[in-house]
């Protein structure tokens, strides 16, 4: 059953980490809300879920005074600007990304609510799977932007919220900075700049040189996951006693070559970047959703995705019933 203060939960946003917010609270005996504009295409999975949805905040937060904002980050000065009205004073605010704290100081545009941060480290996917199967899941909080007298008591509270979502490491205290930075970075220098381009750039160059494209996918993007779980699983010592010994020389040799003196200053020019807020700048500049239309049209018509559309029924089989 819920521990703490907070049984009864608003939440705004049904998309896939809303999903898995709510499916893991309601689990552990939270009363779980939603709040759904008019037009949103979620309507059919709350039903679906047997969530409760509402396009009435007002009316939600009159029983609940605790709200978790799960629309994109993006969105959620334009969300708190437009509903400001009808979210009373003593509202608590929980984000699960410091993004847009960052970038437009909402502590200090709407003081008459308490900001909070619980941002679980895992994609929504993995945040259920994990809670469903007991497995570790890790996770940050703040309460920074908290006055000093009630800071301990929302730290309590993060803290059991958390215990019911799933979190098994931690959650460690950190400031919305701190967790805005490090996400952004992680995700530009390693998880989402780095990973797929160079899984690609390796995919591309074998299959120019005489490699059978399915052996070139194999080698380049499905055995990251290998080997990103051997990393989880064993550390980095007994990761680098695993590999064979190719591997070992030949990770030596490259990483002298890629990870020199230009890479590291690109690197330092993205973290400045991140933290002097020029970041935010630039994407105010860009359409989202006509960025993310090009990226996914480049990806699509790659050789990379054509491969994996003919392996992924044998690499991704539907699991057998018991």
């Amino acid at each position: 059953m819920a521990t703490g203060a907070w049984h009864n939960i608003t939440l705004v946003g049904l998309g896939s980490q809303g999903q898995a917010w709510a499916q893991n609270l309601r689990d552990s005996g939270h009363q779980v809300r939603c709040y759904l504009r008019p037009d949103s295409p979620s309507w059919s999975r709350a039903e679906a879920l047997a969530f409760e949805a509402s396009r009435e905040l007002n009316t939600l937060l009159q029983e609940s005074r605790l709200l978790l904002l799960l629309i994109p980050d993006h969105q959620h000065a334009d969300f708190l600007k437009e509903n400001q009205r009808n979210i009373p004073k003593d509202t608590v605010i929980i984000y699960a990304h410091g993004a847009s704290m960052v970038e437009h100081g909402l502590d200090q545009t709407y003081p008459q609510w308490t900001h909070l941060l619980l941002a679980p480290k895992a994609i929504a996917s993995e945040l259920r799977s994990a809670y469903q199967q007991g497995a570790g899941l890790g996770a940050v909080y703040s309460a920074d932007k908290v006055t000093t007298e009630k800071r301990e008591f929302f730290k309590k509270e993060l803290l059991h919220l958390a215990k019911n979502l799933g979190i098994t490491a931690g959650p460690y205290e950190v400031t919305f900075e701190q967790e805005t930075r490090a996400d952004l970075l992680s995700e530009q220098t390693l998880l989402c700049g780095l990973l797929p381009y160079a899984a690609k750039s390796c995919f591309d160059t074998l299959v120019k040189n005489d490699i059978p494209s399915e052996l070139a996918y194999l080698e380049a993007w499905h055995e990251v996951k290998l080997i990103a779980n051997a990393m989880i699983e064993l550390g980095p010592s007994e990761f680098f006693n695993l590999i064979s010994p190719h591997a070992l020389i030949g990770a030596r040799f490259a990483s002298k070559e890629l990870f020199d003196k230009g890479y590291q200053e690109t690197i330092e020019k993205l973290r400045q970047d991140i933290w002097s807020g020029a970041f935010f700048e630039e994407v105010r500049k860009l359409s989202i959703n006509e960025e993310r239309k090009d990226l996914q049209r480049e990806w699509r018509e790659s050789q990379l995705q054509k491969t994996f559309e003919k392996l992924k029924s044998g690499l991704n089989p539907t699991p057998k019933k018991s």
